[in-house]
Order: structure tokens, then sequence, then C-alpha cells
């Protein structure tokens, strides 16, 4: 410190108390220039004005910035001068109590004019400093009335900024250095560093760019004691012991007063610490972050922004942003555009909010500086659509939510490769490394993650991969999709700017999710009826009754779920918390899920709620969504609580409303039968009303290193890949499987859901390694939601006497009837496989127990032995007896008791 002080005195030739009155005398006079353009009613809308048609008062708000600035750090470096000499202070009582004062007073001047910017960040700060205030026992109401004035407005801020303030710190320069002007050599080279730094670094004024709010530099370091302290009224008691120290440095012996300076720059030294710690090494949600780590710059960020060139708009130009409602210099260019949804109009919210860069630069490579093209991209989203004044706690989320972390395909992946002992761990797939594993991953699976950024405008399609907030909320509507191919037609001139803006709203349609989920489980064509085959477009005499996608697979008809029949989109089901992440990590994707099919088809009452009792987010998107939505009740789902904020009572009626049709669909309640007696005590909704699923089999994947690949991860391309060779792609009724799940009493839970072949493959890794090694075969099932759903259940026959069902595979199963006892054989369609000797398509032998590993869940596993025994008893009934008869009816209550009385003709199965 010494030494950076004797470096000022020898540039400037005079001493830092001296530097500081010519720094002062400078941000006073630039001051009086500044306060003419200056609008204290209006000051954000004012200082934008200036950055945008007034180039001479932005010179004169530089030049005042910047002399405050130095006006505090040469205070600072006099101060650290009188502290750091042994020698006895020499100064009347009354002056040193105004000095001491006086340090208080120049932080205050300082702030007041940080706050008189009124921008995002200034705001924060005078929340913070008017509640440290009101902190005091007392006095707190009255100091932060008397300090800072009503909460919205800014007039006795100003008087204190321009007149109170300054007023007192001329009176007690003048009183202890006895003069008013400085050397003329040092006021030259003073106003000579000023002018350059104005030129050319301009003062900031940002609206909730930090993802930390981090203040005036000079104050950073109280942020962060702020942070740490459990009462942050104590960062006042402190603040007042050093003082007080201060104060008492000239009464005290030269041994006391010797401590007394060790404690104060020792103060000193550790808020330098604590400064240089908030400001350089606090990230978002105050975590510490390296310079060399990924988005450092945008999460610390740097305010320094080269200073505007001397450029006037006219003022017809000036009108026009007016008229925008932001003033903002992009609308100079972009202005009459289109399409906008009403909460994101740049009237209502400009567009630096959404695309950073500058906005109040007239260069345009200026303005471009450092723009966002595509917001919303999980990189960047806390700049764009997670500011404070946006969505600060959704990006947070969406970046933990199943669909960016991939944890389930991660895990099992590395599972099936023999890289995990389980496939039940918390993965994330921007973590994966080069592992086989992890390069099949790369190669086959990793571009369908929300951290995968959106790069090109457009719309989302099929080929859509990623986009953070863009991949649901980006809204290519009719004009917007127009203006953009018009764009983009090899006739149309490069320059050509748009006029038509997609809209970004809460009008998510199954296009928005068909891209990343048509592949592995294939939900979203299977939603819509269609199922994948392994025919070529090229080879089709004519695409009629085909569906050809845009990456060229194609798909025939088998029959669409019921509520797509009826309309219903599938953000009509799924909630904001289901879809975006409650904040919390989940393993697999149905874990992250809110939804669950009683929660609309329930029996008895509904759990009704009104307006008030939803929380903050289902009640801003029932408010978005509907008119007299303060009016209505809304459903409390069975599962976490979630409300389906598009249902209501009409008439003693329950309805779902379409979140994007508008249309009304009648919620019937579950039918008797899916409830009475102890049969299906444990049968889950979809096992039994899923009318089709997809299986793939045969699969056989090998490194191929001469192979041209891409990485889907770092989206570039690469030699050397991972290839699939598909088997069979087959569309059939779901088989069923074991859920088992313990709570954290070790209650165990039984439930029977729809399973589908999540892995039946041989996976050759010698090309990868470069060695020869064992072929790798897994026959794993995958638990499944089909969303193939029918009206009418499955009938008890497709379940009990189908071989698929059961998990034995496709083929014939007979029921051979002897005098006295019956047998069943089963005839599988597939032969029998080299590494396990079952059916190429089976997930357990006829009669037989699982092998494990034998499904992607620890939780999951097929019928056991025994519980084939059960399913096939019932299936020898079935094939003498009507499904609707009163013996299989009596059975559904309760079946022991049919068992215990039936006929001596009865025949039932033995079992070896």
């Amino acid at each position: 410190m010494k030494a950076f002080s004797r470096f000022t005195g020898s540039l400037f030739s005079d001493s830092n108390g001296i530097m500081a009155m010519g720094s002062f005398l400078l941000c006073v006079l630039s001051g009086i220039f500044l306060a003419i353009p200056y609008d204290v009613s209006h000051p954000y809308e004012s200082i934008t004005l200036m950055l945008l048609g007034n180039s001479h008062a932005v010179f004169f708000r530089n030049m005042h910035y910047w002399s405050g600035q130095l006006f505090l750090i040469f205070t600072i470096l006099h101060t650290w001068d009188y502290l750091s000499d042994t020698g006895k202070i020499e100064t009347k009582r009354g002056v040193w109590i105004r000095l001491v004062l006086s340090l208080l007073v120049s932080v205050f001047v300082m702030l007041t004019g940080f706050i008189l910017k009124a921008d995002a960040d200034s705001l924060q700060a005078r929340r913070i400093i008017d509640s440290l205030i009101r902190s005091v026992p007392g006095a707190g109401e009255f100091l932060a009335y008397s300090l800072l004035g009503e909460e919205n407005s800014f007039q006795l801020i100003y008087v204190h900024h321009i007149a109170t303030a300054t007023i007192f710190l001329f009176l007690v320069i003048f009183e202890h250095a006895r003069i008013i002007w400085v050397k003329a050599r040092s006021f030259v080279a003073l106003a000579l560093v000023l002018v350059i730094l104005s030129l050319f670094f301009r003062a900031p004024l940002h609206d909730g760019l930090n993802p930390v709010v981090k203040g005036p530099w000079y104050l950073v370091g109280l942020q962060e004691v702020l942070h740490w302290l459990r009462h942050p009224g104590w960062s006042l008691l402190l603040i007042f012991i050093i003082l007080l120290l201060v104060y008492f440095l000239p009464q005290w012996k030269r041994k006391r007063a010797f401590a007394g300076r060790k404690i104060i720059l020792g103060s000193f030294f550790l808020y330098c610490l604590l400064s240089i710690t908030g400001y350089f090494f606090r990230g978002e949600s105050w975590r510490w972050i390296w310079p060399w780590q990924e988005g450092y710059r945008e999460a610390v960020y740097f305010p320094f922004l080269p200073a505007i060139p001397f450029i006037h708009f006219d003022q017809s130009t000036i009108g026009l942003l007016n008229e925008t409602g932001k003033t903002e210099s992009c609308m100079a260019c972009h202005s009459g555009m289109q399409g906008f949804s009403p909460a994101h109009d740049p009237a209502a919210v400009g567009c630096f909010v959404c695309h950073r860069g500058d906005p109040f630069s007239t260069d345009k490579n200026q303005a471009h500086r450092r723009m966002i093209m595509s917001p919303g991209n999980l990189a960047d989203a806390a700049l764009s659509c997670g500011t404070a004044a946006c969505h600060p706690d959704i990006p947070g989320r969406v970046e933990l939510s199943i669909m960016s972390t991939l944890s389930g395909m991660v895990s099992v992946n590395r599972f099936v490769f023999g890289e995990a002992e389980s496939p039940t761990q918390a993965s994330h797939i921007q973590k994966i490394r080069q592992s086989p594993a992890d390069h099949h991953l790369r190669d086959l699976c990793a571009a369908c993650h929300l951290g995968n950024p959106k790069t090109l405008t457009g719309p989302i399609g099929q080929g859509s991969r990623g986009g953070g907030c863009m991949a649901c909320h980006l809204d290519y509507h009719d004009m917007a999709l127009a203006d953009h191919l018009h764009r983009h037609d090899a006739a149309t001139p490069d320059t050509l700017l748009p006029r038509v803006h997609p809209s970004l709203s809460l009008r998510i349609t199954n296009d928005h999710c068909f891209g990343c989920h048509s592949r592995s489980g294939r939900i979203a064509p299977g939603y819509e009826g269609w199922h994948e085959t392994l025919l070529e477009a090229e080879s089709l005499d004519s695409p009629e009754g085909f569906r050809i996608l845009d990456d060229g697979r194609v798909f025939t008809f088998i029959q669409e779920d019921v509520h797509h029949a009826g309309g219903m989109d599938c953000i009509d089901c799924h909630t904001s918390y289901g879809l975006m992440g409650d904040g919390n990590t989940y393993l697999h994707k149905e874990d992250q899920v809110k939804i669950m099919c009683i929660d609309c088809h329930f029996s008895g009452p509904a759990s009704r709620v009104s307006f008030g009792q939803l929380d903050r987010e289902t009640a801003k998107i029932a408010e978005l969504r509907y008119e007299k939505h303060s009016e209505r009740q809304y459903i409390k789902g069975s599962r976490h609580g979630t409300f389906l904020v598009n249902a209501f009572e009409r008439e003693g009626k329950m309805f779902l409303t379409g979140k994007n049709s508008g249309k009304l669909h009648l919620m019937k309640p579950a039918a008797t039968r899916c409830s009475e007696g102890q049969a299906h005590d444990h049968l889950s909704c979809s096992a039994c009303h899923s009318g089709w699923a997809p299986r793939c089999i045969g699969c056989h994947n090998e490194y191929e290193p001469g192979t041209k690949g891409y990485d889907l991860l770092a989206n570039r391309y690469k030699k050397g890949t991972w290839v699939e060779y598909v088997g069979h792609h087959l569309a059939l009724p779901p088989g069923l499987g074991v859920k088992e799940t313990a709570d954290s009493a070790g209650k165990l839970t039984r439930s029977i859901i729809p399973a589908t072949p999540g892995m039946i493959l041989t996976i050759n890794r010698d090309g990868y390694t470069g060695k020869t090694q064992p072929v790798l075969f897994r026959r794993l099932f995958a638990p499944t939601e089909p969303h193939t759903t029918m009206a009418r259940g499955r009938s008890c026959r497709s379940c009990h006497n189908d071989p698929v069902t059961i998990g034995y595979g496709e083929g014939t199963l007979e029921y051979h009837i002897g005098p006295v006892s019956g047998k069943w054989v089963f005839s599988p369609r597939f032969s029998s496989n080299i590494h396990d000797g079952l059916p190429e398509d089976a997930w357990t032998g006829f009669l037989q127990n699982g092998i494990p590993p034998c499904s992607t869940r620890e939780y999951f596993r097929p019928f056991g032995k025994e519980e084939q025994k059960r399913i096939l008893t019932v299936a020898a009934c079935l094939v003498c007896h009507e499904e609707d008869s009163k013996v299989m009816a009596d059975g559904l209550i309760n079946f022991q008791e049919v068992l215990n009385t039936k006929k001596k003709t009865c025949i039932l199965p033995a079992w070896e």
C-alpha cells in the first residue's frame, strides 16, 4: 500500500490528500453539467436518453463517475497515510470528529450516486442498504427515511448527493486542508487522466446483468459480510467500532495508538480480501468460481464498457425509441417488428433483457458485442431468461431436471457396458468422458439434452435437439415462419433484417416434444399412433399409409392414443414442475413425472383448492392462460400435491381444458372394474389400458474406427464411431413386469407396470479397445409408459393367455387338457439366443425365474416362476370360461374362493 501511495505521489507530484481534493472538485464541476439533462423523477430513462442522443452529457457523466471513483481511492490512500504514520496525530478534537464522519459521508455520497442510476443493480443496492439501516435499534426507521426517503422516490437521495453530503465534504476539506484549489500541474494531470478514461470507458448502466448483485466495488466486501453474518445488523456494529477506534487514535498514548492502528489496518486488509473474493471469485448462487472456469466472465461480469461514440440520433429516431416503451438503440434498426407475445414485447421488456449486447450504442458492431442470438440456452440462461427481473429460479431447476442431466440414460448405458455396478446412479450427460460407454452415448444418444445449445434460427422441428428454454417456449407462428423462410431464400439479400419475431409463450405443441421423444421409447410418434419400421423411404411404391420423418425414418400407423384422438396435446397433462424440474435431482425420468392417471380419472370427490392456495408458479400460469382465474376451483393431484391448472368443475362434472386448443374434455372417473376386488390391486392403469408398445430386439453395436462419426455432445465430426445395427422393430401389446419399491420405513410397495425391451443387444468393443474382448450380451427390459392409451382396457385373455405379456416373447401358448390335469406348452416364434438360451425377444424363460441382471432398473423384474403359475392358472380358466362370465367376475373379487368351489370338470394345470 505504501508503494502504491508513493507511485501515485510521483505520478501526480502531490499528496494523496491533494489528489483526492482535485478529484472531488472535478466531480463537482462535471456534476453541475450532468444535472442539466438528468431528470430525478425518471432517472433511468433520462440516463438512457443521454446515452442515445446526447454524447456531450455522456462525456460529463463519464467524467463525473470516474472522478468520483478517483476521489474515493485517493481518500482511502490519504487515510492510509495517516493511519500508517507512527507519529502522533496533531489535530483538534472537533476537526478530527468531522474528519472521521467525512469517511462515512464520502462513502454515502458515492453510494447515493450509484443509486441515482436507478438500474436494477442500483435498486437492489438501495433495498439492501435500506434494510440494513432499518435494523438499527430504535432509530432505524427514522434514519432510513431521513437518508433514503420514500421507497419509489429518488428526490431526497438526489438532494443529499448534490447538496447535503457534498457541502459537508466541502466544509470538512477546507477546514482540514485550508485550500480550495489544488496546484495547476496536478489539476491538469488529473483532468487529463479523467478525460482519457471518459473517452474510452463508459460509466456502467446495466439492467440486472449480474447473477450475483455485486453493487459498487467499494461495498462488495460489505455484501460478503452480510451474506455470512446471521444478523446483518452486526455489520453496522463492526463499522461503528472501527470508526470509534479511528476517533480515539489521537488521544491514546503511543503503545495503545500503535495497537489501534494495527487493528484498523488489519480490518482494512481483511475487507480488501473479502472485496476481491466477492468481486472476482463469487459466481451465481454464491458459488466459488475460478477465472479459468467456463462462463467465468458471465458469472462475475466486468462492467467496463467502451465509451459510446460521439454520434447523435436525430430527434425523429429518439421519438421512435421513446414510442417503443424501452429506450434502447436496438429499435433504431429493428423498429416495427411484430409477432411478440405480450409478456415479451419490447415495449414491456426491451430487447436487451433477452439478447444482451449493448443497448445504448449507436455503432452496429458495439451494439452486437457479446449479443446472445438465441437466448435461453442453458449456458447463458441466467443472463437472459433467468435474470432477477424475469425467471430467476427456473434455469437452475431446468439444469437439475432429468431432461438436462439424462441421468438414467447415462447410468444405464454404463451399466450395460459393465462400467457401473448399478443402473441407478446419479449422472450427468455433460460430465461424461471418453470410456467405451461414454463414447457410445456421444455417438448415438447425447444430442437430446436441454443443455445442447440452439445455434441456428428457425422453428423447433423434428431435427431440433436441446435449446434450453427455447426447446419448449419458442413458437414460430405462421407470420414468423413466413418471414424466416423469406429471409433464408437464396434470392433474398443477406442484409435483409427480420420483420417478424417468433413468439415466446406457453403455447407448447406436440411438435416441440417430437424431436427428442421420437427415439428410444418412441413415445411421441406412439402417442400419435405411428410405429417405426425398417423400411427405406426409397423402397416405397407410394408414401400413402406411411409417415416419413425428416431424418428418413419410415413409420406406419397402428393406433393412436385415445387422448390424442380427443385432441389433447402433451402439455395438457404434463405440468411445469414435471417438465422443468422442481429443484431436486432425479435418477430416472419416471421419478420426475408429477402426473398420474388417477389425478384426472379419480374415484370419489376431487381434492379442490382455490386460486389463493396455488403455488406462485402455478398461479402465474393460471393467470396467463385463463380469464377469471381467481374465481376458479383447481384440482390437487394425488402425487406430490400437483395442481391441475387446466381442470375445473361445471354443473357437477369435471372438465380438463386443452391448454392450447381451449377444448373441453370430460374427466371420466375410473371404471368400477378397475378397483373392485383383490385381483387387480397392484395393477397400474397403463398395464391394462396401453394398446401397444414398440419392441426392438436383436440389435448389435460395434465400434468402427475407420468410419466418420459425429460427437453429439461436442457437436463436431470425428473419425471413428459406434454403429448400431437394428434387428427387428415390432409393435405389440406391452409386456408386464413387477415394480417393487420400499418407502423410508421399509414398507414394500408392489405394482404391475408395462415393460418393453430396453436393450436386447450384443456389444463388440474390439474396434474401440484395439484388442480382442468378449462380446457383451445384455437382455434388459425397461419400465415404460407407452402413451398408447385405449379407452377400453385389455381383455383378460390378452394378458393371462399372451406369452408376450407374461415375458416369454412371441409364440404359441397352448393349454393341453388331460384326464386329471392340464399342461401349458409354449412354442417361441424366435430361435434361442446363443448367449443365454432364451428366445430372441423373451424377458424370462417359460416357467422360470428371471436371470439377473434383467432390467434397466433395480426395482423392476419379470414375473417369477410362482407368479407365472398364478397367471397361467387364471389363463387355464379362460380357456373354457368367457371373460364376462360369472366365474371370472367372481374371480376378480376373490380368485382363491373360486378355486375352492370349482366344479370337478374344471381341469387346472399341474406344475412340475
